[in-house]
């Protein structure tokens, strides 16, 4: 399995909600007078497994984001 490094300002969490988890997928910003959130994006998932959630994740950080 790859292993992937997580950037200090990639956060997320995996909370089981029933028989589903709810993913949660957010990066932090730059401190800034002018900015209004402390994060560039936050996304909330209704996911089946962990496993879905992790491979959400993966994808992610394998293909969308910006080095």
């Amino acid at each position: 399995m790859r292993t992937f490094n997580i950037p200090d300002t990639v956060r997320y969490q995996i909370t089981p909600h029933g028989n589903e988890v709810i993913f949660c997928l957010w990066e932090l910003a730059c401190p800034s007078e002018a900015r209004e959130s402390a994060f560039l994006f936050k996304v909330k998932q209704r996911l089946a497994s962990q496993e879905a959630a992790q491979q959400l994740l993966r994808d992610y950080l394998e293909h969308f984001r910006v080095s």
